[in-house]
């Protein structure tokens, strides 16, 4: 999605949101539409996913790299944050995300599963043809510019109560310390298994832009380093997604992190969900710079 579009949605969202700060029925009704709206962002990402099942099967080896190398990312990055979390010994979950224990965090997790597969259910269930002629990415599309003005309305209601000066100034350095953990874990994964370092940092390259990297990749002829690094990145967004109520539990910013590229767009709702309203800016912020580094990071690494 265009990022200045989406930026003036949430501008325009924030500016409303604003002028209606004091209108209780209006706060509430958006906050309904958002959730909802993250239900249908979900039932898309499951129909996508079952859209793309025949690359899933198409060589099951490849399949396992890839979530493997996903798996990894998110597990490294858990452990990266929860060290941190203990060296620092503070409060290692957001007061503004949503109340803690009672299962809530695996209920929200439980949550978005669900909406993913009825997803990919009704996907499935549809004729070929009707499957075929759905604009899955028009409607994608749609959604997050809706959601962009929900969150941004949002936001501007609770601007008054939001503490955006008690975030630290080395927060501008999030988004490279991302692309280098990012990088870090490919070259884990290659040390692992046993391939070289350049194909490992090219895997993991992407930061969860699926559509852009296997692309630039199969432009060069590398078909299955193009296949590997589509279902890696495809499946990074997921993992981000399913993984933010625990994730939020550690640390705010661990969600921003582990979605890369896509904390500045599908990530944004959940961000702001769990993590809460103050880290929504960061976390755009943080996807804008990892989607700007995408490009040049794949072209050096393509020796191109």
């Amino acid at each position: 999605m265009n990022v200045l579009a989406l930026l003036l949605l949430l501008v325009a969202g924030a500016l409303a949101g604003y002028a209606s700060r004091l209108n209780e029925k209006a706060i509430l009704l958006n906050r309904a539409a958002t959730r909802y709206a993250i239900g249908s962002l979900l039932l898309i990402m499951g129909t996508r996913l079952a859209r793309s099942r025949e690359l899933f099967v198409r060589d099951l080896g490849v399949l396992a790299a890839a979530v493997g190398s996903s798996l990894l990312l998110v597990a490294v990055f858990f452990l990266v944050f929860w060290a941190a979390s203990k060296v620092r010994r503070g409060p290692a979950s957001s007061p503004e995300g949503p109340a803690a224990g009672g299962g809530h965090e695996l209920a929200a997790v439980l949550w978005s599963v669900v909406w993913i597969a009825l997803g990919a259910s009704a996907f499935l269930l549809l004729p070929a043809r009707a499957s075929a002629a759905l604009p899955l990415d028009a409607i994608a599309d749609w959604l997050m510019r809706i959601l962009a003005a929900f969150i941004g309305f949002d936001l501007g209601a609770d601007l008054h109560r939001l503490k955006l000066g008690d975030l630290p100034l080395p927060i501008l350095l999030m988004p490279f310390l991302n692309i280098v953990l990012s990088l870090g874990c490919g070259a884990l994964f290659s040390l692992l298994r046993g391939m070289p370092l350049r194909q490992g940092l090219l895997l993991y390259s992407g930061l969860g832009w699926y559509s852009l990297s296997s692309v630039m990749i199969a432009q060069k002829g590398l078909v299955v380093m193009s296949l590997l690094a589509f279902i890696h990145n495809l499946t990074r967004e997921l993992f981000a997604i399913l993984s933010a109520p625990l994730a939020a539990r550690i640390s705010p910013y661990l969600p921003i992190h582990i979605g890369g590229a896509t904390s500045m767009d599908v990530m944004l709702p959940f961000v702001q969900r769990y993590s809460g309203r103050t880290y929504t800016l960061v976390s755009f912020y943080s996807g804008i710079i990892c989607s700007l580094a995408v490009i040049p990071l794949v072209r050096i690494l393509l020796g191109s």
